[in-house]
């Protein structure tokens, strides 16, 4: 059985309610009712309170209709009793339609008239056994809800769907059935019922419900989230399969438990807005166990005590613990503070005794990247002193290390590359290098990139890993250098006279060196002159002056020794009029 119930009018008021929960359906027209005991004659009668005498008619056959199915409403079971409600919503909605039509007729109708008189006490009647139909319904579902709420910590976990289901829907009946109430009661002060002790009934169920609801949210809240926690450490555990699928199971169910608990709360407080109560509490409380913002939130009053809890709730927390966060930052504090002491003393104390040969590129970058590293390890330490679990912290960097991994793959190739170049120690601060078209001395390097001031004094940040993946000429680790130019003299010169000139040229040079001895030499035999190469050695420093300066000298000295320094020559041959012929040629040098 379906419902059981000690009275007929208990059951009547549940047919009702099935109806309030599934919403109101569409408009229905009118039928002509079988039997009916207020049907009344309207021959002869004006319009208006023809129609009027006609919807109370229909107000009464879908009562009496209703009351015909009762009997059959306690015996039936699941199929059929699904088929009767559907008959009963039928009648339903021919009472409620008829009585909204009735009510907007009779402000209309002739107050004096004998027949608007007796109609309208037939009306009242009617409201008034509505009224108490609903009310006695309320209180059926009410024990009805306690009851289903009882079987959950019985009812098996597969079950569990189903009953939750029914909760569900006979709370909607219930949401439904306060509407219907309230409506009820509105056209009964239509009628100039005395409405004013059922109001008051009225306005404490609502308050009652409020209150009642917002316990049963903060039990559904609380239950959901150790729900969650308890799936979090099943997952975390590994346990088996079908194990966490029940869990997740269970709390999807907790979830539409707040949700429908919330919605009914929202439901009741919006009908205490009505009756004139102060719901900006009530408010505050769905924000805060929900979290859902809707646009009542806008609300200056909701907006100023949402502010004033969460500034007690902070001042409150911060109380209670306060003192012990500061402890503890101050212990994580310490520890940075100590692991930079350290660190920088451990830097010292190695680059004093030199353990490791250091140099100038790596001390620089060691110095920057000191206090972050410090920063770094002190922050693990003082976060394991107040009782975070190394574990939790190590997976958790590493992941992050993954994480940052993937979007900086660009900077950590950098990074790879620098290392790489202190590993191998190409070149060092002040070295003058030349890697891909660039030319100058190295200032500076960091993680990233290294700085490179060139000789127009162009200050160049290149990245690591462009500098390790081309080649690398350092230009000023070695201690010698060999000075290479070019000189020319012409074919009509003395070759031998003109490389003993250079010979002398070079060794009364002082900055050039006797040892590598230099070495001058016929290099190529050009068109129009003999190319002689010079190639003196010298210190590294004094490398580019030279460079400058022995061209110079040679030219100064081949002038006073009466060398000819060539020009280029082209000769030109054709006649001088007319056609090229074999034989007819003139000579034009340049």
């Amino acid at each position: 059985m379906r419902i059981q119930s000690a009275t007929t009018t208990i059951v009547l008021a549940a047919i009702a309610v099935v109806f309030l929960a599934m919403g109101t359906p569409g408009r229905l027209h009118a039928q002509e009712p079988e039997a009916a005991a207020d049907s009344v004659a309207v021959d002869d009668k004006p319009t208006d309170l023809m129609r009027a005498q006609e919807m109370l008619a229909t107000m009464s056959a879908g009562i009496d209709s209703l009351l015909i199915l009762e009997p059959r409403f306690k015996k039936a079971e699941d199929e059929l009793f699904d088929l009767l409600r559907v008959q009963a919503l039928r009648h339903i909605a021919r009472v409620d339609e008829a009585q909204r039509k009735l009510l907007k007729l009779l402000p209309d109708l002739d107050a004096a008239d004998p027949d608007v008189i007796d109609l309208k006490e037939k009306t009242a009647a009617r409201i008034v056994t509505k009224f108490n139909l609903y009310e006695r319904a309320l209180a059926w579902w009410s024990r009805e809800i306690d009851d289903l709420r009882g079987r959950r910590s019985e009812t098996a976990a597969a079950e569990l769907e189903d009953l939750e289901r029914q909760i569900k829907e006979a709370r909607q009946r219930l949401d439904s059935l306060l509407d219907a109430l309230a409506e009820t009661l509105a056209a009964g002060d239509a009628m100039e019922l005395d409405t004013a002790a059922a109001w008051e009934s009225f306005d404490r169920t609502i308050n009652n419900r409020a209150e009642n609801l917002i316990g049963r949210l903060q039990i559904a809240v609380n239950a959901r989230d150790n729900l969650k926690k308890k799936l979090e450490r099943s997952q975390g555990a590994g346990s088996p399969e079908a194990e966490v699928a029940l869990e997740r199971n269970v709390l999807k169910l907790a979830d539409e438990r707040v949700e429908g608990l919330a919605t009914s709360f929202e439901h009741t407080v919006d009908l205490l807005g009505t009756r004139g109560f102060e719901t900006t509490p009530y408010r505050q409380f769905i924000i805060r166990t929900t979290g859902e913002i809707s646009e009542r939130v806008l609300d200056p009053r909701i907006l100023l005590g949402l502010t004033k809890d969460f500034l007690k709730d902070a001042g409150r927390w911060f109380k209670d613990r306060g003192p012990t966060i500061l402890v503890k930052i101050l212990i994580i504090i310490a520890s940075v503070l100590v692991f930079r002491v350290v660190f920088r003393l451990a830097w010292w104390l190695m680059r004093l005794v030199g353990l490791i040969k250091l140099t100038r590129l790596m001390v620089q970058l060691g110095n920057s990247m000191l206090n972050p590293l410090a920063t770094i390890f002190g922050l693990f330490m003082g976060l394991w002193l107040i009782g975070a679990n190394p574990t939790t912290l190590l997976t958790g960097a590493g992941v992050a290390g993954v994480i940052i991994g993937f979007a900086l793959q660009d900077s950590l190739s950098n990074l790879a590359a620098g290392f790489f170049i202190l590993a191998t120690r190409p070149f060092d601060v002040d070295d003058v290098i030349r890697t891909g078209d660039v030319v100058g001395t190295v200032k500076a390097m960091w993680i990233a990139n290294t700085t490179v001031v060139t000789f127009d004094g162009r200050r160049l940040l290149i990245p690591n890993r462009k500098i390790w993946s081309d080649n690398i000429e350092n230009r000023s680790v070695e201690p010698l250098r060999r000075v290479d130019i070019m000189v020319r003299v012409g074919f009509d010169e003395d070759i031998d006279r003109t490389i003993a000139i250079l010979h002398d040229l070079v060794r009364g040079e002082g900055r050039v060196l006797d040892s590598p001895a230099p070495a001058i030499f016929v290099s190529e035999w050009a068109d129009s002159w003999v190319d002689i190469a010079v190639r003196p050695w010298t210190v590294n420093a004094d490398w580019w002056p030279l460079l400058t300066d022995l061209p110079r000298l040679a030219v100064l000295r081949f002038a006073a020794e009466g060398i000819e320094i060539p020009y280029p020559r082209r000769e030109l041959r054709g006649r001088p009029d007319g056609p090229q012929q074999d034989g007819d040629a003139r000579a034009i040098r340049e």
